[in-house]
């Protein structure tokens, strides 16, 4: 370990009153991306004599937020994600918005690293969205960084290098706010070296790295990191000197790494470089001591690529059954975690070893498991997009209804009080008017027009005049019913975004009350919304004690009114609860 970072860590821990001035919390934020270990640590000692500070919840809140990235960085997303839920409730609590942005941040990086896309997309265009509206730009950097990492990975290069871009405009402008948690500006020049790389842009993707790699924040794990991928640039662009002047440096690296994880992980990604380079013992040796941590710490993302991996060196050399072996085992990892990508590249990996040994009905049997495998990794890239877009709809919507009560507000700025009611009287007696001048020969033309939904009803009376609608027009509308009560009252309005994000534009979402959620679906049939219960049951789950989910269900019928639905979906519901004969309506 760095004797510098030692003594860094030993000056917080003897600071008198633990005073968190500017230049501690700047090198709190540097050490937990370059020694996330001992900035952990040192985290740990501070809070120990916290109360000492002047105002202490708010310290708390700023050292939460680095403990969180720390976290982070040691691959504990559990332990990330519990940490966030519950800042991020306390910064409501003390009416400290702009320091939710950064836990909305982590748990959306936590959820990333679980490979669970669609809870991430909505906690980051949330974080976004807020970190604009409070002007936040740290917060704005991280959560823009971490989209470009999510739209690299679903093969959206064109907006990860624009989220690239716009991050690394905003880094000026972090100079003049207070300190909360800031990713490395080196950090986002390797990310866009690579983007550029993938881009076929060599030259300005080396003319990215080389500034990370200069500048005085990579030390450490960041050093670490940037190196690797600096190897895996000149490897691509068949620079096998380059490559190995870099992986070389790497190695030096290691020691200065404070986890067994962030070792195994090292290892993993340098035994890739060896692999790509024909140095198949190196490779094999880093790999079994990466799968020894892997398998005893059970981080089984991890594990999946690195199994993956030796059995590419186990074929490589020439053990067929070793690396066949070794490839089956990501292949049903991969499966349980429905990891298609991953999925595909095994079988590819086993179709083009079949057909060089000439077995090619074998490589045909793995070719169409590879088919199948990319079928799925589209259907999940479209599900991941279509949930980005329905999110951005929504978040579009809000923005434009408070537009539209802000233009409201307007007549009364524009002219003096006393004239507001006399423009209004003379308002609504032309239109009265009007009204009745086109109300008198189309009287009975109109008596069949059907109802409309007000645009400025509220949530409830939103849902009846649906349902008023779909019964004039004879659609079918269905109704579901979900008792929130299990769910801790901070994470509903998070829940109720990710719901909206799987659901329509058209449909509609009311919570009536702490004890119940109602989702009406129009134009859904019985068998539709037994198909959108399972799909808001996975998010549900995610957020409960339980992972038993009960979402009642009504479908409409002619004589029925919102009550009457609401009553079955609640009878519904408790047959769902109490398991019986599965012949009545609603039980899914």
């Amino acid at each position: 370990m760095d004797f510098r970072i030692l003594v860094v860590s030993l000056l917080l821990w003897l600071s008198p009153a633990y005073s968190l001035g500017l230049d501690q919390f700047d090198q709190l934020n540097s050490n937990v991306y370059q020694y996330p270990t001992t900035a952990l640590n040192s985290i740990y000692l501070i809070e120990k004599k916290l109360d000492s500070h002047p105002e202490p919840k708010i310290s708390t809140l700023r050292l939460d937020s680095l403990k969180c990235e720390a976290f982070l960085q040691l691959g504990e997303n559990a332990a990330a994600i519990n940490l966030a839920r519950l800042s991020e409730a306390k910064a409501k609590q003390l009416k400290l918005d702009e320091a939710r942005p950064y836990f909305l941040n982590c748990m959306a990086n936590a959820y990333v690293n679980f490979g669970n896309f669609q809870q991430a997309l909505p906690l980051l265009h949330t974080s976004i969205a807020l970190s604009r509206e409070l002007e936040q730009p740290q917060a704005l950097i991280n959560g823009l960084w971490l989209r470009s990492q999510l739209d690299a990975k679903v093969l959206h290069d064109n907006t990860s290098i624009e989220d690239l871009r716009l991050a690394l405009d905003l880094f000026p402008l972090t100079d003049r706010q207070q300190q909360w948690l800031q990713p490395p500006l080196a950090y986002l020049q390797g990310a866009m070296a690579k983007q550029l790389m993938a881009d076929n842009e060599q030259q300005q993707a080396f003319s990215f790295l080389n500034k990370a790699l200069k500048h005085t924040e990579t030390k450490g794990k960041i050093a670490l990191r940037l190196l690797i991928d600096g190897a895996n640039l000149a490897q691509v662009s068949q620079q096998p000197a380059l490559r190995d002047e870099y992986i070389q440096k790497a190695r030096t690296k290691l020691a200065e790494l404070g986890s067994p994880l962030e070792l195994a992980t090292a290892y993993k990604e340098i035994a890739f470089i060896d692999y790509s380079s024909g140095k198949y013992s190196s490779a094999e040796q880093l790999l079994n001591l990466s799968l020894s941590t892997l398998k005893k710490q059970s981080h089984s993302n991890e594990m999946l690529s690195a199994l993956q991996l030796l059995g590419q060196v186990k074929l490589a050399q020439g053990a067929q059954k070793a690396g066949i072996e070794h490839i089956e085992q990501a292949i049903e990892l991969a499966k349980i975690k429905q990891r298609y990508a991953d999925l595909q590249q095994c079988y590819a990996i086993l179709a083009e070893y079949f057909a060089s040994k000439n077995d090619f009905a074998t490589a045909y049997d793995y070719q169409l498991k590879q088919f199948d495998a990319a079928q799925n990794n589209t259907a999940f890239i479209h599900s991941i997009w279509l949930s980005h877009i329905k999110s951005d709809l929504s978040r579009q919507q809000v923005s434009v209804s408070k537009q539209s009560n802000n233009a409201a507000i307007m007549p009364s700025q524009l002219l003096p009080s006393p004239f507001i009611p006399i423009l209004f009287i003379l308002f609504s007696l032309i239109m009265f008017i009007a009204w009745y001048h086109r109300q008198t020969p189309n009287k009975q033309s109109n008596n069949k027009e059907l109802p409309v939904i007000k645009p400025i009803a509220s949530g409830k009376q939103r849902l009846e005049d649906m349902l008023t609608v779909s019964k004039h027009a004879n659609y079918p509308l269905s109704l579901l019913v979900l008792n929130p009560s299990e769910i801790q009252a901070c994470d509903v309005p998070i829940m109720i975004e990710q719901l909206q994000a799987k659901l329509r534009e058209h449909d509609l979402l009311f919570l009536q009350s702490e004890q119940q959620l109602l989702i009406m679906l129009p134009h859904t049939t019985e068998s539709g919304a037994i198909h959108v219960i399972n799909q808001l049951s996975e998010t549900v789950a995610l957020w409960q004690n339980s992972s038993k989910v009960h979402i009642g269900l009504a479908c409409m019928q002619q004589f029925d009114n919102l009550q009457s639905m609401i009553k079955r979906a609640n009878v519904s519901q408790l047959r769902r609860a109490k398991p019986t004969h599965p012949s009545h309506e609603g039980e899914v």
